[in-house]
């Protein structure tokens, strides 16, 4: 099991932080206090969900650092192989700025009463695990993006590797257009196996389906291009933090031509390494009112 503790200055990007770990697979919780940390692990360890990958975030909300009570998590870590403690920090004026410009509290505002010395407090108080952390990342100067890069490269053994999501589903355009989708392919210009009796009741899903939609020109042409503009644009999507790329694709009534397309196209892409999602949304509506 992998397990990531992120902490660090209040205001320094611990949120997009566990946002981005979550994307990235992670099962996250945020603003656990350090004494339920060792619990909440065990319990994961003990579970019979197969969980592989745990980031949490913890701070000093709630004064939980304050008076030594660091200790427990500080000598957890030390003690604990797998776990690996990142850092967020900014410098001081960067801080107050943020602050200022959310106009929200710092949790130790109410025991200092000035924001300047809550974040120097705060400093203090997270002096020794920022000594034993792993990792330190500064992000008075990065933006969320430049944020996920480095947190990609921590935690995945392989950047080049790292990967987007593609979900892929087919649907029929007679039971409405999808929503939400990045974007919409229409194939209803593709001969229809409808008109097949012997494939009227068949779907993509299966061989001969496919193989007919797929013995024309137009078909195979299709196919790839919609590869090659895919292929082009999950990086392009990737760079700008969008982690899942939707892409549907639609026929009459969602069975055939559309389920074969999806179904190929998803075949391709795993193919290539990447991890997709198929769904065919129309597939067992009723056939016979095309």
């Amino acid at each position: 099991m992998k397990i990531i503790i992120i902490t660090g200055m209040s205001g320094a990007g611990k949120s997009q932080a566990i946002q981005i770990l979550e994307d990235l697979g992670f099962f996250c919780v945020d603003n656990i206090p350090p004494q339920l940390i060792v619990t909440f692990v065990n319990l994961c360890q003990q579970s019979a969900t197969e969980i592989e990958k745990i980031a949490l975030v913890t701070d000093v909300r709630g004064d939980v650092f304050l008076d030594g009570k660091d200790y427990s998590l500080a000598d957890y870590k030390e003690a604990k192989d797998g776990i690996e403690l990142i850092f967020l920090n900014a410098r001081d004026e960067v801080l107050v700025s943020r602050y200022q410009e959310t106009r929200r509290n710092h949790p130790l505002t109410n025991s200092t009463g000035n924001l300047l010395e809550a974040i120097q407090q705060e400093r203090k108080s997270l002096e020794r695990l920022r000594e034993i952390a792993d990792e330190e990342i500064d992000t008075s100067d990065i933006k969320v993006s430049q944020l996920k890069e480095k947190l990609i490269k921590l935690v995945e053994n392989d950047k080049d590797n790292a990967k987007p999501k593609v979900k892929i589903y087919s649907f029929g355009f007679k039971y409405a257009s999808p929503m939400g989708a990045d974007y919409v392919f229409d194939v209803r210009f593709l001969v229809n196996p409808f008109y097949r009796k012997e494939l009227r009741n068949l779907t993509g899903e299966d061989q001969t389906v496919r193989d007919y939609v797929m013995s024309f020109p137009e078909a195979q042409i299709f196919l790839t291009k919609l590869l090659d503009l895919i292929e082009f644009v999950i990086p392009q999507f990737y760079k700008v933090s969008k982690n899942t790329i939707e892409i549907a694709i639609g026929c009459t009534g969602g069975q055939h031509r559309s389920v074969t397309l999806a179904y190929l196209l998803n075949q391709a892409l795993r193919e290539k390494g990447y991890e997709t999602n198929l769904k065919h949304r129309d597939i067992k509506k009723n056939r016979l009112e095309h």
